[in-house]
């Protein structure tokens, strides 16, 4: 029995030592970072004035030590004091990069045999602070340091992934970190002026509304990862007092759901459904108003609203894409990828999970590029799909139109029969009537000329000239304006073969001879049209261009 006491002291000895060794970074490779997080001890300020002597002289035993490697303190009103202990093993100085850029209040005190000083830095502090002129916020140590001490304090949730490191990794990491947020930046922004191009270009405020969602999207991930203060406002740190980014996430909750109100159609097809999104956009705007007069729990029920939201958009077009609503499957593919990254930030968030995957790490960033492209892809084939539905109506309308033609020339061919039948030998005034119907027979007749993407109907008399272009042709109006047409100026000969007043005068060009003003003599000669155009006549056939026009004489 003693025997048995004697080992289990013995073990808890080993194990507390084991356990004390723990918190010492001994830091060895020069050319990696190592994860801080594991070996933080952390001490609570709920009075939020303690300083950084009176904190250097508390007991051990007041410390709590850190259980994960990414430092997650959820959302606290308090201060929080983090120590280290670091024993520098390499012949480099070694530095502290702080990989959360958007806390407000962080206060450094470092203990070296080279270095010893406090730094107050954050958002909310002078940019001028910092030790390199970056957005992370990096903190010297020195050759030999012994003790760190830092506090931080945020009105949203404390996660912090910090690493330690010599000047090498660290610039790596910098570096890798520019160049992801870079790609990520530019893909959005290019996105959203292609978006806002098609709006001006079809008047559809669904592009408008999409552009918007990635323009707030693109400044959201700025503002989180500290690029506002660094590029905009250097000198006014007060920009960042939570009121700016508060509501650059609201917007980006209000343009998602009038996106995704105005993409699947909800508005029209499912009030009940628009009306409850607008009832969330209402509770959004006073949770965010509830935040920025201080109320510390809003920013976590603004992100469960924003999660559930999000996760709303899934459901809802996954029942519409169920119900035949095509245009809805890259919309859910855009949106699924995004939600399962927001997903789990907000599982990091609650800690739930550890922040030091790439999936949660970079969660935002991927969410964030997949979203945009692929709800990109989403509104081009939205576009595919309103565009085969009008083709199928015009080709519907086309046959309905073209009926009611054949209809009317019918009953026009059979009273002319008939009158021709009744009076053998038609008066003169009979045949001015005869001659009138077929007239107006041919007046209202449409031809069709098919387009690159439909098939339009006109008026022969609409047309001054037809021009060729290769195995396409440029149709030239009497409004001075053209239609590019996918048919062939031999395909429009005999598209006006019954029409005499369209003549042939040259391989590449059809006139309508009501339409010429001048004829101007030459080898073939010249036609000036009533379009200001002019339009070669071919040698071999003026003489019976000539004779059509009764200038032959």
């Amino acid at each position: 029995m003693i025997n048995r006491i004697l080992i289990l002291f013995f073990v808890f000895l080993v194990t507390s030592a084991y356990s004390q060794a723990q918190q010492i970074i001994r830091y060895n490779q020069p050319r990696e970072l190592l994860e801080m997080g594991f070996y933080a001890r952390y001490f609570d300020d709920k009075t939020n004035q303690l300083s950084h002597v009176q904190i250097s002289q508390l007991p051990e035993r007041q410390y709590t030590n850190s259980p994960d490697k990414v430092i997650n303190l959820g959302f606290t009103p308090s201060r929080i004091w983090l120590k280290w202990d670091i024993r520098n093993q390499t012949n480099e100085p070694i530095y502290a990069i702080l990989e959360a850029q958007d806390v407000d209040f962080v206060d450094a005190y470092v203990v070296s045999e080279d270095t010893t000083y406090f730094l107050e830095t954050g958002v909310l502090r002078p940019f001028s602070n910092r030790h390199f002129g970056i957005n992370s916020i990096t903190l010297y140590l020195g050759q030999h340091p012994r003790l760190l001490y830092i506090a931080l304090k945020d009105m949203n949730g404390l996660v912090l992934p910090i690493k330690l490191g010599a000047i090498r990794p660290v610039v790596q990491k910098v570096y890798r970190e520019t160049m992801i947020n870079a790609f990520v930046v530019g893909v959005m922004t290019l996105i959203s002026l292609f978006s806002f191009f098609m709006f001006v270009s079809l008047r559809d405020r669904t592009y408008l509304l999409y552009a918007l969602h990635i323009l707030f999207s693109a400044l959201t991930l700025l503002t989180f990862e500290g690029y506002l203060f660094d590029l905009l406002w250097r000198e006014m740190p007060y920009m960042n007092n939570g009121i700016n980014s508060s509501l650059i996430r609201l917007f980006t909750l209000l343009t998602s759901i009038a996106f995704s109100v105005s993409f699947l159609n909800i508005s029209t097809t499912h009030p009940r459904i628009n009306r409850a999104y607008k009832g969330v956009g209402i509770l959004a705007i006073g949770v965010v108003l509830a935040k920025l007069v201080g109320i510390q729990s809003a920013e976590m029920v603004f992100n469960v609203i924003v999660l559930v939201t999000f996760l709303s958009f899934l459901a809802t077009g996954f029942w519409l894409y169920r119900r035949g609503f095509r245009a809805a499957r890259f919309y859910l593919l855009g949106w699924g990828i995004y939600i399962i990254e927001i997903l789990l930030l907000m599982l990091t968030l609650f800690n739930v999970i550890s922040f030091d995957h790439t999936f949660t790490y970079y969660g935002y960033q991927i969410g964030a590029v997949c979203q945009a492209t692929l709800l990109t892809f989403a509104l081009i084939d939205r576009i595919n799909i309103l565009r085969d539905s009008n083709s199928q109506s015009q080709e519907l309308a086309l046959k309905r139109l073209d009926e009611n033609q054949q209809l009317i020339e019918q009953y026009n061919l059979a009273l002319e029969n008939q009158l021709q039948q009744t009076q053998p030998t038609a008066s003169i005034e009979l045949q001015q009537v005869l001659r009138v119907i077929k007239e107006e027979r041919e007046r209202v007749k449409k031809i069709p000329i098919p387009t690159m993407e439909s098939v339009l109907l006109f008026f022969p008399g609409d047309i001054v000239r037809i021009e060729a272009l290769g195995s396409y042709t440029t149709v030239h109006f009497i409004n001075r304006k053209e239609l590019v047409a996918s048919r062939s100026i031999a395909e429009f000969e005999l598209v006006l073969i019954d029409h005499d007043h369209f003549f042939k005068v040259h391989k590449s060009h059809l006139v309508n001879l009501n339409y010429i003003t001048k004829y101007r003599r030459g080898d073939g000669g010249t036609l000036i049209m009533t379009d200001g155009s002019e339009v070669d006549v071919a040698r071999r056939v003026k003489p019976e261009f000539l004779k059509k026009m009764g200038l032959d004489s």
